[in-house]
């Protein structure tokens, strides 16, 4: 008789905690955490374009809140909904435990690591970050991967665990603006002082410019077939969305200005448009 009972609680129990009604109960908390997140998002997306100046705090945000959102809606599913006995709950942590841990080990490494980056925040959304060999905007940072859009508008998925198993470059580490840096030759006969405030100026005369930081012209001797002088110009941009159009302006400003005042010909002209993350 004993026996009887020991085989057949556990049955009677799962099906006392498993019922119809619980399951639909369930069923509704994840419909409104899903509901409820897809509403946060279009708030943070609004409010973010609304408040341009506060964009990457805004953003930023919203991870933190997915992540929250579903673990109150786990929490509540599992006291709230189910309610199962301490010991019956105990049983199955441990079995779902080791079944995932067998079956998704990747994932749950995928998924430690996404909270490790969501409380670390070596990025957050809308930083532009070099991570491997892809360089563009933070647009999501999920518990299992981070995807990045790319210049070539492309957007990347890269799972948490290679992010977190390797170096990464952060080029704002939350600031709206950022430092592009932007290089150009021209022959060595050229009076250097004269060509660096004409970088200079095409610098701080971009739309793009953010004048409450320095703008910085560095010159070098270099060699490539002929004597050459190489120019860097260290300035920052209003929005990190603007950094490729805002290293264009520069170089195409300072080719135009050579040219008009006939201090180099159209073909001598030897520009490598270079920036922050190539």
């Amino acid at each position: 008789m004993p026996e009887e009972i020991f085989q057949s609680g556990p049955i009677e129990s799962i099906g006392q905690i498993f019922t119809t009604g619980r399951i639909v109960a369930a069923i509704a908390v994840v419909a409104v955490a899903w509901v409820l997140l897809k509403l946060l998002y279009f708030l943070s997306q609004w409010t973010a374009s609304r408040f341009g100046r506060y964009r990457m705090q805004i953003t930023g945000l919203y991870p933190v809140a997915r992540l929250l959102v579903w673990i109150v809606a786990t929490y509540l599913i599992i006291v709230d909904v189910f309610q199962p006995p301490a010991n019956s709950l105990l049983a199955l942590l441990a079995s779902a435990g080791l079944a995932v841990g067998l079956a998704a080990q990747d994932v749950i490494r995928n998924v430690i690591s996404g909270i490790l980056i969501l409380f670390e925040k070596p990025f957050r959304v809308g930083d532009m970050v070099r991570i491997g060999d892809y360089y563009g905007e933070v647009v999501s940072i999920g518990l299992r991967s981070v995807q990045l859009h790319t210049f070539d508008d492309s957007r990347v998925t890269i799972p948490n665990a290679t992010v977190t198993s390797q170096m990464v470059s952060n080029s704002n580490s939350g600031e709206l603006n950022e430092m592009v840096v932007t290089s150009f030759t021209v022959p060595a006969s050229l009076d250097v002082e004269s060509v660096k405030n004409l970088a200079w100026e095409a610098a701080s005369c971009s739309p793009y410019v953010y004048l409450k930081k320095p703008i910085i012209v560095l010159a070098e001797d270099v060699f490539n077939r002929t004597f050459l002088t190489r120019f860097t110009v260290k300035a920052y941009v209003l929005d990190v969305r603007l950094e490729r159009m805002f290293a264009s302006d520069i170089l195409e400003r300072v080719k135009k200005t050579l040219i008009d005042n006939g201090l180099i010909t159209p073909e001598l002209v030897l520009g490598a448009l270079t920036s922050r993350e190539t």
